[in-house]
């Protein structure tokens, strides 16, 4: 018996170990068994056209089929091929849905953030990110042509190194597959705040700044409440090619 739940599980993971799925996707071993469980029990209820219940425990998956005259419990090894094909791709769509719902959650408070990231992609002048701080998981964000400077539109090339302000985290699908749509921005006044504001930080220094006017890969007016150390001005100067013009009010 024990052989037959071990030969199921590998059959419906391609023979791979489910924690290892679990880890590829960021996930806590629990809940991923949990979403497992879901997607085997919403497949093998169509298929079957009852309420199907699956338990995974440390045995292997018990299948429970809910009939009119009782329940059934049904031997995996009567499962078909198409059938676990179709589990399979089932309960990968489910384990994608379920990181793509918890990468929204950790990454939605990053917006109105800044961030930095590799060029992965440049197509159709827009440019693919992967960014920092993805928790594990590969984050692309896209800058849309009209948010990158003018000198720097053309030449951003793969494996360049840049900082972005994320203008926002939505969920979003590309076609049936859900993804997270992370946006960035090079011409934000934020951008020239937030990069500032880490500066300041890493020298432990509390200073209130405001970027009041920004023409983007030219200059920025910032406010300041108090005297910003010359060095932080030249580092956000550098990274964003511009002048950094401070006032302190």
């Amino acid at each position: 018996m024990q052989e037959r739940y071990t030969r199921f599980l590998k059959d419906i993971s391609g023979g791979v170990d489910l924690r290892a799925i679990a880890e590829k996707y960021d996930l806590p071993h629990d809940e991923a068994m949990a979403a497992i469980e879901r997607s085997i029990s919403g497949t093998l209820s169509d298929i079957f056209r009852s309420d199907v219940e699956c338990l995974l425990t440390e045995r292997g998956c018990e299948i429970y089929v809910f009939r009119e005259n009782g329940v059934e419990i049904f031997p995996v090894e009567r499962l078909k091929k198409n059938i676990l094909r179709a589990v399979k791709y089932d309960f990968i769509f489910a384990l994608h849905n379920e990181a793509v719902a918890r990468g929204y959650e950790k990454l939605r408070y990053l917006a109105s953030g800044t961030t930095g990231g590799h060029v992965a992609a440049v197509f159709e002048d827009r440019i693919f990110v992967e960014l920092d701080g993805g928790a594990g998981n590969l984050v692309v964000g896209v800058c849309e042509r009209e948010q990158q400077t003018p000198k720097e539109r053309g030449r951003y090339r793969p494996g360049n190194y840049y900082s972005f302000y994320i203008s926002s985290v939505m969920p979003s699908s590309n076609g049936r597959v859900p993804v997270l749509k992370v946006s960035l921005s090079r011409t934000s006044r934020s951008l020239t705040e937030g990069l500032l504001r880490k500066e300041l930080a890493e020298k432990l220094l509390d200073i209130r700044v405001r970027c009041i006017k920004r023409a983007a890969g030219i200059f920025s007016l910032v406010e300041a409440e108090g005297r910003i150390p010359r060095e932080c001005i030249k580092a956000v100067s550098d990274e964003l090619k511009e002048r950094v013009i401070v006032r302190d009010v």
